[in-house]
């Protein structure tokens, strides 16, 4: 995970690095107190289990209304999303260490001068953009813990998202009820840390791979004129495309499996937030006003990031055909023909990130479902 001043590439962030040793996940840090925090992870989510409990006795009442559904799913749902993303980090663990173990070594880095300094401004803008959502996620979550202890002393309940409960907590001790809530709170803490770090491996891996395919085609600016000298040159350059793409091919099957089912449940989720905010109408609803649109921009940043990062690496992989074209091959046809033929076919096979290889991942597909989204606000909003 890098030195103990400086990040790993990976992990570019200081507090990446820290995020992925208490959420749970510990991808990259298998360290004693990293398989203590997801041993810790697990325990704490057993509370979950409530959760379930509570909706599954909500559905089933036939007297629900749209607006006590929307608040309860908008919680369930972002639980299942969680678990959905850490399952399929689980799965392809091994391929995504190999991959972060590649990103770290910097490997091909020598061959571009100017590495570092590309890495660097990438690094400095998503850095910006990632502290901001981090910012947005932590102010949502203290916000939510002061409102839910604030209800629950109001209503004297034991925690008041769970309306049904298997077991009378009405005759507990004050002791009982205050570890309990505080047990749970300490669950809903550690799951948002989850939530947000599993967002963050995707994004990471993202990021890292198009600054690499950036340092590539930015390196072949210094092409040698020298005959040999431009063959060795390609040549390098064609071995270190192979083993980006390789890795490439490892985030886009990690992603075809997750984001799909990662979209299901934030456009439900987009849809049921978006109807809490039109029926908002009195003022007691500010508190579910503001949650709601906290949520729908965090949805809607992480689901952008996706599609515009996919976007990118879509033009830079394209781009390296025009990047080795304009080298001076021209004095050595012959020898450097077999390396320009094999660039410039690798870049022209899209890359084509898919979500259940249904959808292709791309702003295009970001902009149709929030019309989807805002159709299916109004649609529901004619059922009121």
């Amino acid at each position: 995970m890098g030195t103990a001043n400086q990040p790993s590439s990976i992990c570019f962030l200081r507090w990446i690095g820290w995020m992925d040793t208490i959420n749970g996940i510990h991808l990259h840090d298998d360290s004693r107190l990293a398989r203590a925090f997801e041993y810790t992870f697990y325990a704490l989510q057993l509370v979950q289990l409530l959760n379930a409990y509570n909706f599954a006795v909500l559905c089933s009442n036939d007297t629900i209304s749209l607006e006590t559904f929307a608040e309860q799913f908008n919680q369930f749902g972002g639980i299942l999303l969680t678990l959905s993303r850490v399952i399929a980090i689980n799965i392809y663990r091994p391929q995504l260490k190999d991959t972060a173990e590649f990103i770290n070594a910097c490997k091909f880095h020598h061959l571009n001068e100017r590495a570092e300094e590309i890495r660097a401004g990438s690094i400095h803008n998503a850095g910006r953009f990632l502290s901001t959502l981090l910012t947005v996620q932590i102010v949502t979550l203290v916000f939510w813990f002061a409102l839910t202890e604030l209800q629950a002393h109001r209503q004297d309940v034991l925690l008041p998202i769970f309306i049904y409960l298997p077991f009378d907590a009405s005759h507990w001790p004050l002791v009982a009820k205050v570890a309990f809530r505080l047990y749970a709170y300490l669950a809903y803490a550690q799951l948002m840390l989850t939530f947000f770090g599993s967002y963050i491996i995707t994004s990471s891996y993202l990021l890292t791979l198009t600054i690499e395919l950036r340092i590539l085609n930015d390196s072949y600016a210094a092409a040698p004129t020298d005959p040999q000298q431009l063959v060795a040159f390609l040549k390098e350059r064609v071995v270190y495309k192979a083993a980006l793409l390789q890795h490439i091919r490892t985030i886009k099957r990690h992603m075809n499996g997750s984001v799909l089912l990662e979209l299901l449940f934030i456009v439900c989720l987009l849809a049921l937030n978006g109807l809490r905010l039109c029926t908002t109408t009195t003022t007691s609803d500010l508190s579910e006003l503001a949650l709601s649109s906290s949520m729908i921009l965090i949805y809607l940043l992480e689901l952008f990031q996706y599609c515009w990062q996919v976007d990118e690496m879509e033009l830079l992989h394209e781009g390296q055909a025009f990047a080795v074209y304009s080298t001076p091959w021209t004095g050595a046809i012959m020898q450097s023909k077999p390396f320009l033929l094999i660039t410039i076919r690798m870049a022209q096979v899209p890359l084509r990130f898919m979500c259940g290889g249904m959808y292709q991942l791309s702003t295009e597909l970001f902009a149709s479902v929030l019309q989807f989204i805002y159709s299916l606000i109004m649609m529901l909003l004619q059922f009121k």
